[in-house]
């Protein structure tokens, strides 16, 4: 284990290292707390990249249904309902796609 400037744990390694102060067991508090830490901080950076992974999906999905490559059809009935779902819920929250009258045609796209 190595400790930041406060003392604080700022490594774990799996095997002894070179880099390594000193030793503590797995659950040690200090461990703990670390690997906590960590693991909110993954959890929290994964689940913002999902989000915005999503627009990505989404974008591609579009693009593929534009240029005949995939059929909405093509899709199972379940992800059909959630594709026009989230395309309805995109067009409700956007008012420049209502001011260019665009939420009807966005759905009939899709079709």
């Amino acid at each position: 284990m190595k400790r930041d400037q406060e003392g604080r744990v700022a490594a774990i390694f799996r095997e002894k290292a070179s880099e390594a102060e000193e030793y503590l067991p797995p659950d040690h508090a200090e461990v703990v707390d670390f690997l906590r830490e960590t693991t909110d901080a993954d959890k929290s950076s994964m689940l913002q990249s999902d989000l915005e992974m999503i627009r990505v999906y989404e974008d591609l999905t579009d693009i593929l249904i534009g240029k005949n490559i995939v059929m909405l059809t093509d899709f199972p009935p379940a992800a059909q309902e959630k594709l026009i779902r989230r395309k309805r819920l995109r067009s409700s929250l956007s008012p420049i796609t209502e001011l260019l009258g665009g939420s009807d045609q966005e759905e009939e796209d899709l079709l």
